[in-house]
């Protein structure tokens, strides 16, 4: 309810009152979703107005101190540094303030849930805005905020409750209060419950279930009230960082736990399905040994034969691959059982240290969901985060997130080849700049899913950009699955041929990588 018109209404009064005639000295941004506005007192004092914007929260407090950090500190609104304040005012039924300066230039607060922002606007409409994601806003009228309520006693509860953009938790409280009652009397009550909140003179903070919430009323939940507004903004503040916060955090890593625990079984099931069906198949050997048994009376070029199988008494189908004689067959298959209780091993060490992992996510799960300290939390924290750094450090190629599928780019030829013919699958997408040098570029292949025309077009034009075509205004790229792409015999490293080539024309961009992954 902290940026519920009714608290805006008031809040907008009280800077009203302790920023007349104040200089706007400077804006800043100090850390992600934050922003920090300072004003000069005419006592030479500074009044700091603190503003959240978070998805997740929004709040506008006014701290007796901001420490402004040395470094990466990005600045907003510098041409209106050294304005005095003229006026303040909230938007009438808006969940907005309007900071308005001498020379006409406003900041305006917009608190519209996880569509918050703030906005420098001039003459000629909105100049700069704050959180960029929001590219609208530069179209965001000042008259917009100005709105009238009505409750009409034809509308039910919710219909009332609709223009008033309050939280879950308030609504409950306006229905409990209302009860059964509709038409007039519904209305009335209505009226009575917003003029009560309108008028308020005491702010409470209540924490249940170890969340903090800003309220207009007391319960048995009631940890701090206050009848200064400032005091009890930025009480809540300071709880919701105590509280709230931590929860956030803490729901953060439990979900990434989950998912590692998930990732865990499903890679121990399928390596555990892929062992036995090893264990299962005939070993090469015993097929080279049959295949050795019938050299004497094998027809030349018959690739298929049916044999007896005197290891378990019975005939098999044998197969020859394709250019190879029984008996280079049958080396091949010799070759290949020396190294096949190596392959066992290796799936059998995998499987245990992913067992093993899987045990550590579960301990710290556990551990988790009894922690009740920062410290605590914080140590579990940086502990995925280094892991998930070694992972970051370890990956060879540039990598890319577009609607949930991953792209990765090749750095060099060397780098090339190993992604190419090393850890792309059979059905990810291979992308590459038509008939010029350039990176091979992956889309990775998700189940029963298709490549979306879209996340072809981003991949395309990371494709050109990573190719000598970079700077043409059009580039022509060419894209199949990896399963029709083949290495050049003899061909330089990185030198590949494609069958089934289907062409696309895109404008060479880069695009940031996915979050968490540096460029090397």
């Amino acid at each position: 309810m902290q940026s519920s018109f009714f608290i805006l209404h008031t809040l907008a009064e009280r800077f009203n009152q302790e920023l007349e005639r104040a200089i706007f000295s400077e804006c800043f941004s100090p850390q992600a979703d934050e922003l920090c506005l300072v004003f000069k007192k005419e006592d030479q004092s500074l009044f700091y107005v603190k503003v959240i914007l978070k998805d997740s929260f929004q709040c506008i407090s006014a701290p007796e101190e901001i420490t402004k950090p040395k470094h990466n500190v990005h600045p907003y609104f510098t041409e209106a540094n050294g304005l005095a304040v003229q006026r303040i005012y909230a938007g009438s039924n808006d969940r907005s303030i309007v900071i308005e300066l001498i020379d006409g230039t406003s900041i305006l607060f917009k608190m519209y849930a996880n569509r918050s922002n703030v906005l420098l606007i001039g003459e000629t409409g909105v100049l700069e805005i704050v959180k960029k994601v929001h590219a609208r806003d530069y179209e965001f009228l000042l008259s917009a905020i100005h709105k009238t309520i009505h409750f009409n006693p034809e509308q039910s509860i919710d219909a009332m409750l609709k223009p008033m953009y309050l939280a879950p938790s308030v609504q409950a409280y306006i229905r409990e209060q209302v009860g059964d009652i509709i038409g007039v009397d519904a209305a009335k009550k209505m009226q009575g419950i917003y003029n009560r909140f309108a008028l308020a003179e005491q702010y409470y903070i209540q924490l249940e279930n170890q969340q903090v919430s800003f309220c207009l009323w007391q319960n048995e939940y009631t940890i701090y009230s206050s009848e200064d507004i400032l005091d009890a903004l930025n009480k809540f503040s300071q709880f919701y960082f105590r509280y709230n916060l931590f929860q956030e955090r803490r729901l953060k890593l439990q979900t990434q736990l989950i998912k590692k625990i998930d990732a865990a079984e499903k890679y121990i099931k399928k390596t555990s399905e892929q062992l036995v069906l090893l264990y299962e198949l005939m070993p090469p050997n015993e097929i080279a040994d049959i295949i050795m048994a019938n050299l004497h009376d094998w027809p030349a070029g018959q690739k298929e034969r049916e044999l007896f199988d005197f290891y378990r008494n019975k005939n098999i189908v044998v197969q020859l691959k394709e250019r190879l004689s029984p008996q280079k067959m049958a080396e091949q298959l010799y070759k290949k059982s020396k190294n096949r209780h190596k392959q066992f091993k290796q799936l059998e060490l995998i499987v245990e240290e992913r067992k093993q992992k899987q045990v550590g996510y579960q301990e710290d799960l556990d551990a988790l969901n009894v922690i009740s300290e920062y410290k605590q939390l914080q140590v579990l924290e940086l502990k995925y985060q280094k892991e998930e750094k070694a992972v970051e450090q370890i990956f060879p190629f540039k990598r890319y997130n577009v609607n949930g599928f991953e792209i990765w780019v090749g750095r060099n030829a060397a780098n090339n080849e190993l992604l190419t013919l090393k850890y792309a699958h059979k059905d990810d997408l291979w992308l590459h700049a038509r008939n010029v040098p350039g990176s091979h570029v992956i889309i990775k292949y998700q189940s029963n899913k298709s490549f979306p025309q879209d996340v072809i077009e981003k991949a395309a034009a990371l494709s050109a950009y990573y190719s000598t075509l970079k700077n043409d205004s059009l580039c022509p790229v060419s894209y199949t699955q990896k399963k029709f792409v083949r290495k050049f015999k003899g061909g330089a490293l990185g030198s590949m041929k494609m069958e089934r080539e289907e062409v696309i024309m895109v404008v060479p961009q880069d695009m940031k990588e996915a979050e968490g992954l540096k460029r090397k």
